[in-house]
């Protein structure tokens, strides 16, 4: 678990409670915007894992007013 003052790794994969103390909003408005498109898409690794890629939080802790998922060709 993270300590006041820590921070988020570049790189790699983090739940919930890693990234909390940087994102400010709470689990379900964070959610909530995960399913708009408007914060990082979770990876779900388990039933109970749930993960985010550090990359993604860190493109969104830099303008979280204008984040928009990625949309990837298929």
């Amino acid at each position: 678990m993270y300590k006041h003052g820590d921070t988020l790794p570049l790189v790699g994969l983090s739940r919930w409670d890693q990234i909390a103390p940087f994102v400010g909003v709470s689990r379900e408005t964070w959610r909530k915007r995960c399913l708009e498109g408007r914060a990082p898409q979770p990876i779900q690794l388990t039933q109970r894992c749930t993960v985010w890629r550090n990359e993604e939080v860190h493109r969104w802790l830099s303008n979280p007013l204008n984040y928009r998922v990625e949309k990837t060709a298929a």
